[in-house]
């Protein structure tokens, strides 16, 4: 695997190129709008090769062999089972609190 290191600077290279070059032609803004799918499809493949690094740290995984692939992928798995079970918990959280409440502790704002 690569270092992280290596990854982070090769990305920010090549977000720096496509900025400057585009800056050129047209604005970022409106091209980074144009093409967010892309970014968000590479986004998404960051964060699989960065968690897949974190795998193989962790467990010590083989990616050459069928046996470890299967391991690391039931791994992975359940931990990205286990991120959806969590968000879900916190978004359920925040759904019941009681968000109409006003804590006033300046007994001037208090109505009498």
């Amino acid at each position: 695997m690569f270092p992280a290191w290596l990854i982070f600077t090769g990305i920010a290279i090549l977000v720096l190129v496509i900025v400057f070059r585009t800056m050129e032609r047209m604005y970022v803004l409106s091209w980074v709008k144009k093409n967010f799918f892309w970014f968000f499809l590479i986004a998404i493949l960051v964060f699989f090769a960065f968690s897949l690094t974190k795998l193989q740290k962790n467990y010590n995984l083989d990616y050459t062999s069928l046996s470890g692939i299967k391991q690391a992928g039931s791994i992975y798995l359940s931990w990205l089972g286990a991120v959806f079970q969590n968000l879900g918990k916190v978004t359920g959280y925040a759904v019941q609190q009681d968000w109409t409440k006003v804590n006033v502790t300046n007994s001037s704002l208090i109505k009498k």
